[in-house]
């Protein structure tokens, strides 16, 4: 049998070990891994001269796209950044418009498709008692993941998170949630407020630790009570890693995220950094950052992602003056690989594995992307080649978001890759670019949350 593609002479990274050998490919899955290539006939060949070979990364959260907000990033740019990082799947997250109905899905997957150079799942929501009653027929059209607040602006009502979780069993879906107590924000603002400070580290403090705490041992409780299966977003302190293990320890069907600055940066780097640094939920002192660290390595957190939500420069360069007029958000998509590589593998702190279990098994099992996540015949062809001796500094202007800029700046980073495959079309060779926007898919997500 002629194979499309065959890759030689790599380094196999999977989520049981590391493999030499080659990979064939064809119809976009891997077909074969076997130890000689000369085996395999394709009418490609690519030479992995020794060099890893990963999954594709899968970031579950990034603003991508938001058709009121097109200024801040978009689904050619974004997903862009994301390929030359080596992410090829994205799951995209509602901004403000709410993803709770068939049609505004359909423009989502329109616009996807005909932009996009990875592909991507898609989270509804935001979930309150208005659209609750859209879930159903949103998860049959293969939305199987929904986001919920527990605090304004789109803040859900404890009822409706106990009736979600209701809906998570009998629908096989997964709610994802930004978890801080509302009552503790509100009154912890106001006193900001009334200090009349407008510099960017009095937005850190003004939404302090324990309204994460708050809130996670309520959706805990609620959890605990009703069973069902819950996704914890961009988790920041100490409390939450302590929650989440207690959680697992008890059965819960329960997974948690964190963002690549939640562990590159404490609050304190917002005097460097300003407004650039603005997002929700806010940076967190170096005690949470390393209880973090500690929670990625004992598994306790799943996965590792951004929440990608760039701004233009002048909506954050107003923050430098009054930090509330600030845009929230930071991008960071096109780096997620880099950093952990960089961070977690070189720096001994997680094994190849772990990457691997934290960037592409994980969120795949986790978020219903049943052929991506791992190497082996069957899944996708989703594949990166890096050369794990290489580095390179960010550069704002060497990254392909729309509004280029990154408070990863001037880092010294490895893990880029040089070759990218989305379903076996060779999309970046030696790191150039080679192929035209609209390979991506829209992935219909299968049953939602597979416990880790």
């Amino acid at each position: 049998m002629l194979l499309d593609l065959k890759i030689v002479n790599a380094k196999i990274a999977t989520i049981s070990g590391i493999y030499e050998g080659a990979i064939g490919v064809s119809k976009g899955k891997i077909k074969a891994i076997v130890k000689n290539g000369d085996v395999l006939k394709a009418e490609k060949q690519i030479d992995a001269k020794g060099k890893l070979i990963l999954p594709g990364a899968i970031d579950v959260h990034a603003h991508i796209y938001d058709p009121k907000f097109v200024h801040r990033e978009d689904f050619e740019h974004g997903t862009l950044a994301a390929i030359f990082g080596g992410v090829t799947t994205v799951i995209i997250m509602p901004l403000d418009t709410h993803i709770d109905n068939v049609n505004i899905l359909k423009h989502y997957i329109e616009v996807g498709e005909r932009e996009s150079y990875t592909d991507f799942s898609i989270q509804g929501g935001f979930v309150k008692s208005d659209n609750i009653s859209n879930v159903e027929e949103l998860a049959k059209n293969g939305v199987k993941a929904f986001k919920m607040f527990t605090c304004k602006p789109y803040m859900a009502s404890d009822y409706v998170f106990i009736r979600m979780l209701e809906l998570t069993r009998k629908l096989d879906i997964l709610i994802t949630v930004h978890a801080e107590d509302e009552a503790i924000l509100e009154h912890s603002i106001r006193k900001a407020l009334e200090t009349g400070r407008k510099d960017p580290i009095i937005h850190h403090i003004s939404r302090p630790p324990l309204a994460e705490k708050a809130a996670i041992e309520k959706l805990l409780t609620y959890l605990e009570y009703i069973s069902g299966n819950m996704h914890l977003c961009h988790i920041t302190t100490s409390y939450a890693v302590k929650a989440i293990e207690e959680g697992k320890r008890k059965g819960l069907n329960i997974s948690a995220e964190v963002c690549t600055h939640h562990l590159l940066f404490t609050y304190n780097d917002a005097e460097k950094w300003g407004p650039y640094l603005k997002m929700n939920p806010p940076l967190r002192s170096r005690e949470h950052v390393e209880a973090l660290w500690k929670g990625l390595q004992n598994g306790v957190i799943d996965t590792v992602t951004t929440d990608h939500a760039p701004g233009s420069r002048d909506e954050k360069e107003v923050g430098w003056e009054d930090i509330w007029r600030a845009w929230g958000g930071v991008a960071g998509v096109e780096t997620l690989l880099p950093i952990m590589f960089t961070y977690g593998f070189k720096r001994n702190i997680l094994s190849l594995e772990d990457i691997i279990r934290l960037l592409s098994f994980n969120p795949a099992k986790i978020f219903g992307l049943q052929f991506k996540g791992d190497i082996k015949p069957g899944l996708d062809a989703d594949l990166l080649i890096v050369d794990p001796g290489f580095a390179k500094k960010v550069k704002a202007e060497d990254l392909h978001y729309k509004n280029p800029w990154t408070p990863y700046e001037g880092l010294n980073l490895y893990g880029w890759p040089e070759v990218v495959i989305l379903r076996g079309n060779v999309i970046i060779e030696n790191s150039e670019l080679i192929e035209v926007k609209g390979l991506g898919r829209f992935i219909k997500a299968a049953n939602a949350f597979s416990r880790i």
